[in-house]
């Protein structure tokens, strides 16, 4: 599965983990909602740690294969001339 859904797919968990006890318990709605998204920013720092490393690790090689390809493009365009 893609590392990058995954990661976003985990940090949507832990705020629904975070807002949904929080709406039952505090009227306020906005608040509720804040709470939740600074309670769970904060625990995905940690908790989250290696889906974030792995996300960032595709990122990475997908950049780089596209470089590479842009480059060979490139130099294949140049030597037609």
């Amino acid at each position: 599965m893609n590392p990058t859904l995954t990661y976003i797919g985990a940090r949507l968990g832990l705020f629904a983990l975070f807002a949904i006890p929080l709406l039952f318990i505090i009227e306020d709605v906005f608040l509720a909602l804040v709470i939740a998204v600074v309670a769970s920013m904060g625990l995905s720092l940690f908790a989250l740690r290696r889906l974030r490393e792995n996300m960032i690790t595709s990122i990475d090689t997908t950049v780089k294969e596209r470089k590479e390809q842009k480059a060979k493009l490139r130099k294949e365009l140049e030597g037609d001339d």
